[in-house]
C-alpha cells in the first residue's frame, strides 16, 4: 500500500479490530480477531493502520467516516482505563467500527478532532 505524508502518526497504537452496525442499528462483536500494536497514520486521504505483527495492513478513506468517537469498550474488550479511538465508516453498504486505543484521554481526543477536522476539510466527494 502506497504510504501518503502523515498529517499525524501515533506508532504503538493497539489495535482492537472491527465491530459491525446491522441495518436495525445493533452492534455486533468480532471478540476473535487477533488484537495488536502497530502504527496509526492520519493522512489527507484517510487513516492508515499497519499492524507489526502478524502484519495487517487498513486503510479507511476519509470520505467512508460516517463519525469518529471515543469508547471505554471494543469488541468486548477493553485497555484498562485508556480510552478507545472508534472510527465508524462504510464498506460494502454495511457500517463497520474500527476501535485502536492511542494511549491516554488527551492524546485520544486529538485523533478524534484531528481526524474530524480532515473530514470537515471538504475532502468528502
Amino acid at each position: 500500500m502506497a504510504m501518503e505524508e502523515a498529517i499525524f502518526e501515533q506508532p504503538w497504537a493497539n489495535f482492537f479490530g472491527f465491530e459491525r452496525v446491522d441495518d436495525k442499528g445493533k452492534t455486533h462483536w468480532q471478540p476473535w480477531v487477533i488484537r495488536g500494536n502497530g502504527t496509526l497514520r492520519l493522512t489527507s486521504k484517510g487513516v492508515y493502520f499497519s499492524r507489526y505483527a502478524p502484519q495487517l495492513e487498513i486503510f479507511i478513506p476519509l470520505q467512508d467516516i460516517l463519525k469518529v468517537d471515543l469508547g471505554r469498550w471494543h469488541n468486548g474488550k477493553t485497555y484498562l482505563f485508556l480510552p478507545i479511538l472508534k472510527i465508524h465508516f462504510e464498506k460494502d453498504g454495511e457500517v463497520q467500527i474500527f476501535g485502536v486505543c492511542v494511549g491516554r484521554k488527551r492524546k485520544a481526543l486529538r485523533w478524534k478532532e484531528k481526524t474530524e477536522k480532515m473530514m470537515n476539510l471538504g475532502t468528502r466527494s
